[in-house]
Formats: C-alpha cells, structure tokens, sequence
C-alpha cells in the first residue's frame, strides 16, 4: 500500500514496482522493496495491527508491496502459533519459543513468500509463473497459482519427496523433474515472459517480492510475544527467510514500534554450509559448493546471498554448522513434544541449543526457533529417522500384557 519501489542494496539505485528479476540493471545488485515509512506511521500503528480481524499475513498490508487488493492471493497464510517448548535434559533453555510455520497452508512457510510474490505477478500483469524446487516451494508455489488462475511450471530436483510431486500436480502444475534447473528457468522467465515466483540471481532477493512475504514472520513474533525476542533463529539455505525477519525487524524499530531488534541467527548443515564458511572466514562473497550432502535437502543448497551475512552481522548473530545426527536430534525431541518438523525446520532446535552451549544465548532470554516446514511431507526422509516396526496383528495374550502392565511389554 505504501510501497515506493525497489531499491538497490549496492548501488542505490531506485526503480519502480516493476518486473525486475535479475537484479539491479547498473551493477547486478540484488532489489529491495522500500516504502513510505513516514506515510506508514502516519496511517497505522501496532495496535491497529493487533486489532484487526484479519488474521492472514495481509493484516500488515501498509509493509506489503501489493497496492491492488484484487490482485491479492490468499489462503489464509500467516498468524502460525508461537509454542513454547518445555525446559528440560534436552532443552536447557527455559524461555524457547518455536514459530510453528508447519500449520500454513501447504504446511510451510513459503506460503508467506508465493501469497505476495504471485499477487505481485497478478498485479504487474503476469498470468504464468515458473519456479525451481527441492520440494517445499513448488508445493506452495503450485497451490497459490491453483488459487490466483495462474498457469504454473515447476522445475524440480529428483530428490524431492513424491509425495510432494504428486500435490504439485493435483494443484494443476506442469512438473518437469531436472537437476540442473537454473538453465530452463532462466529461459522461462528471460525469453519468454513468465514470472519467477522462486529465486533468481543475485540471491537472496532477486525476485524482491517474495521476500516481502517472510518479514511477516516477525510482524507475527512480536505479535504473539509482546515484544521482540533476544534470539531469532532460522534454517537457512540462500537466506531469504532470514533476511525477511530481520528487515522487519528494523522497520518496527523505526517506526517506534519497538525498541530492540533481535540477534538473528542462521544454521546450516555441515555437508551444506556456504553462508557459514563465508561468516566464519570474515568475507562478503558466499562461496558455491560443488557437492552438497545432507539429509536436511530444504537447507542443502550449494551457496547463498551476501545479504543474509549482512543480516547476521548488522544483528549480532551468528552463523553456525549442524550435523545431520544434531539435526535428527533436534527432530526426535521436538516429536516428543507432539511437532512435527523436517530435519531442515529442526536445526533451528538444534542451533538454539548449540548457542547455549557456547554461551551466546544466556539464562532468561527469549529465544524463538523458526519451525519451517512439515516432517509428513518428507516420508522417505523421515522413515530413516524411525527405530523398530510397528506391531502388527499381535495375539489376544500380547494385547493383554500391553494392558495390563505397558511397561513391561516390548516389541512382537
């Protein structure tokens, strides 16, 4: 509503809410969406916010770059709960909060990026969208196309869940299985017009739309909490869904409506670490790994946006490293809580407790772990997280064991 434009993150340069999907036309920098933010103060507050009957991702519509409400898609995304994990053996820190984006739409939170970045193809006059895939984001992608009238292909990794596929194409995607996805992408969307709801070059913001979509993850924190949390840690691959918060974040603070922007941190795994090499090693430019393993596939990309270092660093965070064994961890514990996270949404789990270990997060401080998206999707990766079988056809005198004294009985 109050969006101006697009700005350059390196140069400057200004534009306007146009299709610009490979970054600044002077020198390739990635593009931002910026607003009005004295118009911004003036037509709402916090309050308002809190008050509004609206409880999709749309009640922050002011810090939203859709100025046509009919082009709007929406499927409810947003307002996911805030569910705070019990201290314990396993969970030392007693004021750690998980944001729970496993109960959006499609189960993820990428239904926040394709509810805005398809009503910005609405608006900008675009009817066919394209994406690339390692699961989560062609699912949603295809499901807000299905809702907005919009053709959509989506170009997928062989490794993502067929489960996933399958929904893709209930939802009326055209799905094209391809590893090396960035070539067919580009010509989609360079030669022949369609809109990128994805990532393009430079990441992580190169469709600036998006992105826009992930801030409300930290309209709805603070939200919930009452006030801005000491920590907010994200799993992250290019970075997107980091940077989103965090730019959040600082508009509340400048608006007056909070006084404090959190450590904002970000974990990787260690087969698939680009943004931790290049904070670690002080540098600005993310390197690409030629062969990323692990089992957290929606955090094993090959490299990342140098705006996500940004992130980190202007916040105080950190960037650290996981192992698949920490990250499975982090998933069995937060099962036996009643959630229900992919190993890539539980290495915020994990690296929250990493940063407590080391020190970083401190007694009484509130800590929010994003929760991505949902271990059901992923079926083949969360059967290798399973020990025994399940009981099948047991006899009467098993079953009355069982009920009798449940503790002595063990598997068939």
């Amino acid at each position: 509503m109050f969006a101006e434009g697009l700005r350059c993150v390196e140069c400057h340069l200004e534009t306007d809410l146009g299709g610009y999907f490979f970054g600044c036309r002077d020198c390739g920098g990635a593009l931002e969406t910026v607003y009005d933010e004295d118009r911004v103060a003036a037509a709402v507050s916090y309050q308002d916010w809190r008050d509004r009957a609206d409880r999709s991702l749309w009640r922050y519509r002011e810090l939203l770059p859709v100025r046509d409400e009919s082009a709007v898609i929406t499927l409810g995304e947003g307002r996911t709960p805030l569910v705070r994990l019990p201290r314990s053996d396993a969970n030392p820190i007693a004021g750690l909060w998980i944001q729970n984006e496993t109960v959006n739409p499609t189960y993820s939170f990428k239904d926040r990026f394709h509810s805005v970045a398809q009503s910005m193809a609405r608006q900008l006059g675009f009817r066919r969208v394209a994406c690339s895939t390692t699961g989560n984001h062609g699912m949603s992608a295809a499901a807000y196309a299905a809702r907005g009238g919009l053709r959509c292909v989506i170009l997928v990794d062989p490794r993502a869940p067929e489960v996933q596929r399958r929904w893709m194409r209930l939802f009326g995607a055209t799905v094209i299985v391809e590893m090396d996805r960035r070539p067919p992408l580009e010509n989609f969307v360079r030669d022949h017009g369609w809109y990128p709801s994805t990532y393009m070059t430079p990441t992580p913001v190169a469709t600036p739309y998006g992105m826009e979509g992930y801030k409300t993850m930290a309209y709805d924190a603070v939200l919930a909490l009452g006030r801005v949390p000491d920590h907010y840690i994200v799993p992250i691959a290019a970075g997107d869904g980091l940077y989103g918060p965090w730019k959040a974040f600082g508009e509340m603070a400048r608006l007056g409506w909070t006084d404090s922007i959190p450590k904002v941190h970000g974990v990787q795994p260690t087969g698939a670490n680009p943004i931790v090499r290049a904070f670690r090693e002080g540098s600005d430019t993310v390197p690409y790994l030629e062969d990323p393993q692990t089992i957290a596939l929606s955090i094993g990309d090959p490299t990342g946006g140098s705006m996500t270092l940004q992130a980190i660093r202007e916040s105080g965070g950190q960037a650290i490293d996981l192992t698949d064994q920490e990250m499975v961890a982090a998933t069995l514990h937060a099962a036996s809580a009643g959630l229900s996270p992919e190993p890539s949404s539980a290495a915020s789990l994990a690296g929250a407790w990493a940063l407590a270990r080391d020190g970083t997060i401190r007694e009484g401080e509130t800590v929010v772990c994003l929760f991505t998206g949902a271990g059901p999707k992923w079926p083949e990766t969360t059967e290798l997280l399973m020990d025994g079988d399940e009981i099948v056809s047991p006899d009467r005198a098993w079953l009355e064991r069982l009920a009798s004294d449940p503790e002595s009985v063990g598997t068939l």
